[in-house]
């Protein structure tokens, strides 16, 4: 999961009420020396109202201009658009360019919808029961391709791509279906619904696979805790969490800099020690780390020289390494370790699973050495899997990883 960085949201039921009675229409900072967005507490108190429905919620899918095919369980695909609709033929290749979108031998510039006629329709590596729209950008640069749908059926394809219904006992898939609801409301209201979505369906919101094929175990989950979120102090805030921490978790205050969210400290966890992830190293080639560095530094001002040593800045207590100190022949300056580590795979497929690192010279360059695989905040999945096989419940987990949070029923 993606993980946009917003503080607590403290909405009150009442706004969230008028928000699932109409729908949603709508859908770190970077720098050497910090990094992090900050938002603000609303200071709104909720409320006992007990809405009776769940809200619609618009997942983002892909956008710009790309192309690939549609299939359909049973062969079939329709399409509407204002004015009209027909049935085609699929599997379909397709193409979304600058102003036109084609699919088959047509072609549209205004928005259509697309689905099978009948069962399931696949596109990419996801499974659709339902309509999926493509909406031209404004500016004319390409397409938003968008799924619209109830936010209990969104959380099928959420849960299902998180955690793995084969492997994970039915509490843990319970505490990820709750705290992926509450991670999703949380963003529909923070971020507003000025946008045509309001949330990715990847890893920098939320993983989603689509709403068919879901097996049951997950189905169970989301239907057993149908409506419950979490709050903390009566507020909605943003219920981070990800694949292993490693043995202890990582503040949001001391990761993403959101001080006003006590309820996600650093947490101790042995619930995750059988992950191959608990422990990982991974050697860097001086020249790799050097060329990312480079890439890093385009635009700054900075003019990077040979590479000297490389320095932890700022470790926070559960081990996590904010920035690193570059020492480099022509000077030293500060990078962020999320922008490295994310800028290391794609020019090079080297994998810093974490920030949980300590880095010491080698041979050909640079050893980390760490714990864990993700930002390390909030729930550590694998660690909810290995409670939930010592027989803990969700709320015990959910209450473990966010310490004082209520579990409320909202629908």
């Amino acid at each position: 999961m993606s993980r946009a960085l917003t503080a607590v949201a403290g909405i009150s039921l009442l706004i969230l009420l008028l928000i699932l009675l109409v729908g949603s229409s709508g859908p770190v900072t970077d720098r050497w020396v910090a990094a992090g967005f900050v938002g603000e507490t609303a200071g709104l108190r909720s409320t006992d109202l007990r809405p009776a429905v769940a809200p619609l919620i618009g997942i983002l899918l892909n956008e710009g201009q790309y192309g690939g095919s549609a299939t359909s369980s049973d062969g079939r695909l329709q399409i509407k658009w204002l004015g009209g609709e027909t049935t085609i033929e699929a599997p379909v290749e397709w193409m979304a360019a600058a102003d036109v979108i084609h699919i088959g031998d047509r072609q549209w510039k205004q928005k259509i919808w697309i689905r099978s006629l009948s069962g399931e329709m696949q596109i990419a590596d996801r499974y659709h029961e339902g309509w999926v729209e493509w909406i031209p950008e404004s500016d004319g640069s390409g397409w938003q391709m968008i799924e619209r749908l109830s936010i209990e059926r969104y959380l099928l394809g959420v849960v299902s791509r998180e955690m793995s219904a084969s492997s994970f006992p039915a509490a843990a898939l319970r505490a990820q279906a709750i705290a992926a609801r509450s991670y999703a409301l949380f963003q529909m209201e923070a971020r507003g619904r000025g946008r045509s979505y309001d949330l990715r369906g990847d890893t920098r919101s939320q993983a989603y696979g689509g709403t068919a094929r879901v097996p049951k175990p997950v189905l169970d989950a989301v239907e057993q805790t149908r409506g419950q979120i979490l709050l903390w102090q009566e507020k909605l805030f943003e219920s981070f969490y990800h694949s292993t921490c490693g043995g202890q978790t990582c503040s949001a205050a001391e990761s993403y800099f959101i001080r006003d969210v006590p309820t996600m400290p650093s947490v101790r966890c042995d619930g995750c020690q059988g992950s191959r992830f608990f422990r990982w190293s991974e050697p860097v080639p001086r020249p790799h780390l050097a060329d990312s560095l480079a890439y890093l530094c385009q635009g700054t001002g900075i003019h990077l020289g040979e590479i000297s040593t490389v320095t932890a800045v700022g470790a926070a207590r559960s081990g996590h390494v904010p920035y690193l100190r570059i020492d480099h022949t022509l000077g030293s300056f500060e990078v962020d370790s999320k922008r490295l580590r994310t800028i290391l795979r794609s020019r090079g497929d080297h994998r810093l699973r974490s920030t949980n690192f300590v880095v010491e010279p080698s041979s050909s360059g640079f050893l980390f050495s760490g714990r864990g695989w993700g930002h390390g905040i909030g729930m550590c999945q694998v660690g909810a899997q290995g409670y939930a096989r010592r027989g803990a419940n969700e709320i015990w987990i959910l209450q473990h990883y966010y310490p004082g949070v209520e579990i409320r029923s909202l629908w």
